[in-house]
């Protein structure tokens, strides 16, 4: 890849990195100077200040120029060598190119200034103003430091009730510190708000000197298009909630991790643009009008089909092949993206989007990338087809556009045309004149002794695969070393087919062109320098809550239960084994409990059983639950939520990772470390959605937890919720079966069929469906305290179990009452069910309170009646407190 391409992509994230540095500007001691390396002195900054500093008034402005200079200059020995060096790439030298947007003169310079502009959603107009009017607006320039980043989510709608532009009218905000799992919540905090000039200055200075200490640590300097990669990971971690912009009339929800990545991508394909088209003047870089960029859309096909593929003996090695193929998904994206972007020329900081299997790459629009899009797209999905028989296929769709169409106002239209291309390229996957009918060879590529693939029953057996000692085919093999190797490390390289991995590597490489490894240590300083280490990730959070700041962190891995050694002891095994007491069972048992290996899903299914602390003997139900859920109307909350003018494609870009972030960071590491949970496993959580598996009372808690989590994740904007599906099974049912119940109860959830939506005739969202029955979450957390309710009457043995199974037949006669009344008609053979409020009061009065007299009967009988009430409000949905009673009691 022509390297002035890294060096334009380079300058443009690093234009505002002097934001970061001039807010965290200080007082600071000698020895603090000494260790962090970086301070500039005012003989730096006043010396270079008319070269990067425009002046308004007599005054110089945008002070933050001249310390991203200062921030290239210093901090020389921590930053690859080529941005020091004059000779690197074509023309200006990348201090100025990083450091002179705001006071451009050469053409390269101007590219960075274009994108800096295009980024923000300002015209040329717009911008200059923006540029000479910021005194005295909402934000003045004293206060700069004590603005913290506002969320998107507050302020969405998809009503057109939108929020004023006023700060005052935003509640929540993100405390300015790092990235993790433990901050990634924005705060409804006065003092947050309010927050007095030391402490905003304080807070900006740890921050960026821990950045500066991390960066230090940072691998591979020899390999720029590596060390891009991983530096964009390490500022995502420090500057994911930092405002982008903090003086003038601005909306602060836009973080400067999202506004450079975004300009980085702007200018990589403006650069390519006027370079391929020989138009690299500053008056064709300045024209808005024509249209230079391609916005490129990549959309996984089959991904449920894929995962949860079933094949004749798949039980035996199901969890592995489940998690080794869920990871697939995600790394075929990855891989998907970045070799369109090898193919076209750019870094990998124009993939603008990636989470759930579709990505977006922002190019440029010359007929050669044209070309790659439709030569990329039928390489890969020639090898899907090849390796999975049209069961998985990648679409890939474009439009092109213009700087204009980025501009606030008109970027909702061009988003809005994209979407519409991937909607319609959806109806033609394949090309069915090429691909269409049978299989050629199909047959030919069998071994007659290994025959068929019994993981798959769709490849053939391969001499040199295998799944615990039984033959397999290549692609079941690489998913079956994915998912065994997942849970043993968290760090994964991508290389070069041609790279020395020895035998620990894919039999089958990816796209035909990259390799995996989950072992490389001592290889990795070759493989670099070699150009064979394409990419190298971590793809774990550790329990403290740290993510990886040495290398990329890709937040890929979803939390994996397994067997502690505390749980491999005499009562884990008498829970599992349920009373049968053998030497021989026991024995056997032990042994297939490992420490740091998965557990079975036998193993989490037993987890839902209740120990009788009197007994020592288990209760309850032996079983999986699965929950299913995803966001409402996410298309439209991205196309429609916010106002025209605001939405840019920064805006765009941090609202699609922070909604990743939930499920892709918080969520995996809550499961880790949140004993209630520790227990379910992850399939997918990613993008706007989730698939989980666990004990079936606990998955019920956790459906709670995450709707309570989730609305205070997006500020209790009323407009953001999701929707969920619960199904219940065996652990040994098959994988595809779960996968299809789970989906069923969530699409009756999404369909809206609960009863409020009955009553005023429009389908909802925002439920949850548990046993059949779909309620909206508010309903289902009055159910579980109803549930709470009868269990202290058990407790108390005010009722007894019969009672409870007697309910059961009530629930089931309102239900019937239900739809007889709605139905329009009552047929004779109906009326039994109108009878359900008499005989309950009847059997209450038989039977509740029987060894009391006088008052404490009659206070018994009230409290019963209670759920005459119950039944008379939630009607059929109360099965859902007194089923997961029953079970749990069994």
């Amino acid at each position: 890849m022509d390297e002035t391409v890294y060096k334009i992509a380079l300058a443009g994230y690093l234009h505002d990195i002097g934001k970061f540095a001039e807010r965290a500007h200080g007082q600071r001691s000698d020895s603090e100077r000494l260790d962090t390396g970086f301070y500039p002195d005012e003989r730096f900054l006043n010396d270079h200040m008319d070269m990067y500093q425009p002046h308004y008034q007599g005054n110089y402005t945008h002070k933050h120029a001249v310390y991203t200079a200062a921030f290239i200059d210093h901090l020389e020995k921590l930053l690859p060598k080529q941005f020091n060096k004059g000779v690197w790439g074509l023309e200006d030298s990348f201090m100025n190119l990083a450091a002179g947007h705001h006071k451009p003169e050469t053409p390269m310079q101007w590219i960075i200034a274009i994108a800096d502009r295009v980024s923000s959603g300002f015209d040329r107009t717009e911008f200059d103003n923006y540029n000479m009017e910021t005194v005295n607006k909402e934000i003045p320039i004293k206060g700069y430091k004590r603005t913290r980043l506002l969320t998107i989510f507050e302020g969405l709608s998809t009503e057109s009730k939108w929020k004023s532009d006023r700060l005052d009218d935003y509640q929540y905000r993100y405390p300015l510190k790092e990235l993790s799992p433990d901050n990634i919540f924005p705060a409804n905090i006065p003092e947050m708000r309010q927050i007095d000039s030391e402490q905003a200055s304080n807070d900006y200075r740890e921050l960026f000197f821990s950045f500066i200490d991390a960066l230090e640590y940072l691998s591979h300097k020899d390999n720029i298009p590596l060390w891009f990669e991983h530096f964009d990971s390490l500022f995502m971690i420090y500057g994911s909630h930092i405002p982008a912009a903090t003086v003038g009339y601005v909306v602060p929800d836009v973080s400067l991790f999202d506004h450079c990545r975004t300009t980085s991508a702007l200018s990589s394909a403006l650069y390519r643009y006027h370079i391929d088209t020989d138009s690299m003047t500053v008056d064709a870089i300045q024209d808005y009008t024509p249209q230079k960029f391609l916005l490129i859309s990549g959309d996984f096909y089959g991904i449920q089909d894929f995962i949860f593929s079933q094949g004749g003996s798949t039980g035996k090695a199901s969890a592995k092949l489940l998690r080794g193929r869920s990871f697939y998904v995600s790394l075929l994206s990855e891989l998907a993206a970045d070799m369109l972007c090898r193919e076209i020329g750019l870094p990998s900081s124009s993939i603008i989007l990636n989470a759930a299997g579709k990505f977006t790459i922002l190019a440029h629009n010359t007929d050669r990338s044209r070309q790659a899009v439709e030569e990329i797209g039928n390489k890969i999905n020639n090898w899907l087809i090849k390796n999975f028989f049209g069961q998985a296929s990648m679409g890939f769709s474009f439009i092109t556009a213009s700087c204009d169409d980025f501009v606030s106002g008109k970027f909702s239209e061009l988003w809005s045309r994209l979407s519409k291309q991937t909607d319609k390229k959806k109806y033609s996957k394949f090309n069915l004149t090429k691909h269409g009918g049978c299989v050629e060879a199909y047959l030919d590529s069998f071994d007659s002794e290994l025959g068929i693939c019994p993981f798959c029953v769709k490849r053939p057996a391969d001499k040199e695969a295998h799944i615990k000692s039984t033959s397999a085919c290549r692609i079941c093999s690489d998913h079956a070393y994915i998912g065994e190797n997942l849970v043993k490390g968290k760090h994964i390289a991508i290389t070069t087919t041609d790279a020395d991995l020895a035998r620990e590597k894919l039999l089958e490489p990816v796209f035909g062109d990259y390799q995996l490894s989950f072992k490389v240590s001592g290889k990795l300083s070759q493989l670099s320098h070699d150009r064979a280490l394409l990419k190298y990730w971590d793809i774990g959070i550790a329990a403290m809550s740290n993510i990886a700041k040495d290398i990329t962190a890709k937040f890929l891995n979803g939390y994996v239960p397994k067997y502690e050694d505390e749980e491999i002891t005499e009562e884990a095994v008498n829970r599992i084994l349920a009373g049968r007491k053998s030497d021989k069972a026991k024995e056997e048992l032990f042994d297939s409990m490992e420490a740091g290996i998965p557990k079975t899903f036998a193993y989490i299914a037993k987890m839902a059983l209740n120990e009788n602390k009197d007994t020592g003997k288990f209760k309850g139900l032996e079983a999986l639950g699965i929950l299913k859920a995803d966001v409402d109307n996410l298309g439209l909350l991205f196309a429609c939520g916010m106002r025209k003018e605001r939405l840019t494609l920064s805006r765009l870009a941090t609202m699609s990772r922070q909604m990743n972030n939930y499920f892709s960071i918080f969520l995996p590491h809550k499961l880790k470390t949140d004993e209630r949970f520790i227990n379910i496993y992850t399939v997918f959580a990613g993008g706007d959605d989730l698939f989980l598996i666990g004990p079936w009372n606990r998955i019920i808690e956790f459906a709670g937890f995450l709707n309570e989590s989730f609305k205070e994740y997006v500020c209790r904007n009323e407009q953001i919720t999701l929707s969920a599906g619960f199904a219940l099974h065996k652990p040994n049912d098959p994988v595809l079966t779960l996968a299809e119940t789970s989906e069923h109860a969530l699409s009756k959830s999404k369909s809206g069929k609960n009863r409020h939506s009955r009553e005023n005739g429009n389908p909802e969202r925002n439920n949850i469906t548990i046993y059949g029955e779909t309620v909206k979450w508010h309903e289902f957390t009055e159910l579980q305290k109803i549930k709470d309710a009868i269990h202290q009457w058990l407790d108390s043995e005010m009722i007894n179990n019969a009672m409870i199974f007697r309910l059961n037949e009530f629930i089931e006669m309102r239900r019937l009452e239900e739809e007889a009344i709605t139905g329009g008609n009552v047929h004779l053979d109906d009326m039994e069910c109108l009878k359900w409020h008499s005989r309950f009061k009847y059997t209450v009065v038989r039977n509740i309170g029987k060894g009391c007299k006088g008052d404490d009967k009659e206070q018994a009988i009230e409290e019963m009646m209670k759920a005459a009430g119950w039944l008379e409000t939630h009607k059929g949905a109360l099965k859902i407190p007194l089923w997961q009673i029953i079970y749990n009691r069994r």
